[in-house]
């Protein structure tokens, strides 16, 4: 019985620890709420807004934008909203047609 219970303590924490970097890698790769899809009006394509590459490529905080620019609760923000930073100064600005399909995919 010695062995057959030391097999299964190490299969046991073998499975616990594999459940815990799993769960602790997905909850890492969702930076921030994760994505948020917005549908555009006007025959524009949807644009699917990336908590990751907002918080971790331009190094913006939580507090960055909420709840000043967004609300934190989910569906409570609005599209035009974008443009308090995307003014052409901090980030490219939503005017030129050109920088439409950078957010419009």
């Amino acid at each position: 019985m010695g062995k057959e219970f030391c097999k299964v303590s190490i299969i046991s924490i073998c499975i616990l620890c594999f459940v815990a970097f799993g769960t602790a890698y997905a909850q890492q790769k969702k930076v921030g709420g994760g994505d948020i899809q917005y549908e555009a009006k006007g025959g524009q394509a949807a644009v699917l807004f990336s908590h990751e590459s907002h918080v971790n490529q331009y190094k913006l905080k939580c507090t960055d934008c909420h709840p000043k620019i967004f609300k934190v609760k989910k569906g409570e923000g609005k599209m035009t909203q974008c443009a308090a930073c995307h003014d052409g100064k901090k980030a490219f600005s939503t005017v030129d047609k050109a920088d439409c399909a950078k957010c419009h995919k």
